[in-house]
């Protein structure tokens, strides 16, 4: 395909007239014609904006095939796709599966089945959490290395996705504080283990919701979009969300670590379940941080 074969085939691929075209580029209708005719050539100021606009190389559009390259994309497009949803799944679950585990010691114990059915339970657990998340980090290494190029989402799917963060965010912190509400309650009526339970339950679902989100967010690839005006809004959001989910990670396991240490060595399973509510407050008010630095 010839150069004004490519432009034209981009310009239709994202729909963009020649009269927006030309308005994008601060140019004449009637040069963006003749760009398109071969009757005329851009100058490499105009190369790199027409690259820059259709996410393209300047190999490709200048002598390249764009059909051939869009179809390409395409399939290197789906199959991250594909990859990249069943590692946020893989992961999510090892995630939410050691907080499962400590529901289900907690929720052992107050049966009175014995500690030791409790503990084995819990370790059963973390020996499945282990495996999910030892293959699911091979796994992607593999698929990385191997798919050193990733191709960007279309910008409607980005910021639909960017959409639903809000909702989901909102949801998490119900979730953290119906926990802890219904906690509280069956604390003060003296079944710690129950409340422990109920409470690392709730924390299952909220911290995989955050894995899950966190996930999500490097798969559409925040670091790397720059919208059409060139400006560096969304790799600020990018860097902006890769600093939370790394210190909700941080916060949550440290959280943990403490709420295991309490339990297994002075018997505090209550009230050491306080700090996982902790950690998931610290994590909202991140969030919180996160979002107005991102509009700000």
């Amino acid at each position: 395909m010839s150069f004004g074969s490519n432009v034209i085939f981009y310009r239709k691929k994202y729909g963009i007239t020649q009269e927006g075209l030309a308005e994008k580029l601060e140019v004449t209708r009637q040069t963006v014609s003749r760009w398109e005719t071969d009757a005329a050539f851009p100058e490499m100021e105009k190369l790199i904006a027409l690259c820059g606009l259709f996410g393209c190389d300047m190999e490709t559009l200048v002598r390249g095939d764009a059909a051939r390259t869009a179809d390409e994309q395409a399939a290197n497009l789906k199959a991250y796709d594909r990859h990249m949803n069943a590692f946020a799944v893989q992961i999510t679950a090892g995630v939410s599966l050691i907080f499962a585990g400590l529901a289900a010691m907690l929720f052992l114990f107050a049966a009175v089945t014995g500690d030791f059915a409790g503990k084995m339970t819990f370790f059963c657990f973390i020996i499945l959490s282990a495996a999910l998340l030892i293959a699911g980090g091979i796994a992607h290494a593999d698929f990385c290395r191997e798919h050193l190029q990733r191709e960007k989402y279309p910008e409607e799917e980005v910021r639909a996705f960017r959409g639903k963060l809000p909702l989901l965010m909102a949801g998490v912190t119900a979730c953290v504080l119906v926990g802890a509400a219904i906690a509280f309650i069956l604390a003060r009526q003296g079944w710690d283990y129950v409340a422990g339970g109920a409470f690392s339950t709730t924390m299952a679902i909220s911290v995989g919701i955050y894995v899950y989100v966190g996930l999500l967010s490097s798969k559409y690839g925040a670091k790397d979009r720059t919208p059409e005006d060139g400006s560096a809004a969304f790799s600020a959001a990018g860097r902006v969300n890769r600093i939370f989910v790394a210190f909700c990670a941080a916060v949550m396991f440290v959280a943990l670590v403490i709420y295991l240490l309490l339990g297994f060595l002075g018997e505090l399973w209550h009230p050491g379940w306080i700090c996982l509510l902790v950690g998931g407050i610290l994590c909202g008010i991140a969030k919180i941080v996160a979002n107005a630095y991102s509009r700000g």
